[in-house]
């Protein structure tokens, strides 16, 4: 619109103004005003401010834990890495001694002496007997069976009571009995007597109404580890 008015003018004026005007046109820094004006509106996009780039963020680096460390009569708070460091050079044993104490919220660990180190081991292996004798059985495992049970499960079962009775487990038995036919549940119940009597001793036999309850215990003296897999695989004669 602007070239089209300028146009226009140029036509209606005077020829002297025109020779002028046509000079002033033909001068390079107008030409340069309106080509650039051109360029401007063709391309918008020039005109466009960059937005200034932030600064990266630091990432936030998490605390490294700490831990008690006794020493003799010393206790201090360091890192695992700065108490392994310690023992290596001082050629001691570090040994988590508690998870976490519940004052400070931090594991407590110890670095002891070579003879320090086995001294306590003995002491936990002392421990570790005098609770067996106090406590002889790990656990109670407990199975319930059907007097009309087959062979075959029944074979797998008397398995597994031998397997719980090899790990120091007491074994909780209930065979549930027919009104009609109490002789299955009885013959069950001697099936596996015969059958476990070699790794345990049946205990506290009892019958309430038609079920017949009992506990089969490890025997007091452990047999050698040597020969128990060759039992667990063997099939027991029904």
């Amino acid at each position: 619109m602007f070239m089209r008015r300028l146009f226009l003018q140029f036509n209606t004026i005077c020829p002297p103004r025109k020779v002028y005007l046509q000079n002033l046109l033909e001068n390079s820094s107008i030409t340069c005003f309106f080509s650039s004006r051109t360029n401007l509106e063709r391309n918008p996009s020039t005109l466009e401010i960059k937005p200034q780039t932030e600064k990266p963020q630091r990432k936030k680096t998490s605390p490294i834990p700490k831990i008690t460390l006794l020493f003799g009569d010393d206790v201090s708070v360091t890192t695992v890495e700065e108490a392994q460091k310690i023992a290596k050079r001082r050629n001691m044993k570090l040994v988590k001694i508690i998870d976490l104490d519940t004052k400070s919220e931090r594991p407590v660990y110890k670095l002891f002496t070579g003879a320090e180190y086995l001294a306590e081991d003995l002491k936990q292996r002392e421990r570790k007997k005098t609770e067996k004798l106090k406590n002889p059985f790990k656990g109670e495992k407990v199975l319930i069976l059907n007097h009309n049970i087959s062979k075959h499960d029944l074979q797998t079962n008397i398995k597994k009571i031998v397997k719980w009775l090899e790990k120091r487990h007491e074994v909780r038995v209930v065979i549930n009995g027919n009104v009609d036919n109490n002789s299955k549940a009885e013959n069950v119940y001697s099936l596996l007597e015969k059958n476990t009597a070699s790794n345990g001793r049946v205990v506290q036999k009892r019958q309430k109404g038609t079920d017949i309850k009992f506990q089969i215990l490890p025997p007091k003296e452990t047999k050698q580890a040597s020969g128990q897999d060759g039992d667990n695989k063997k099939d027991f004669p029904l």
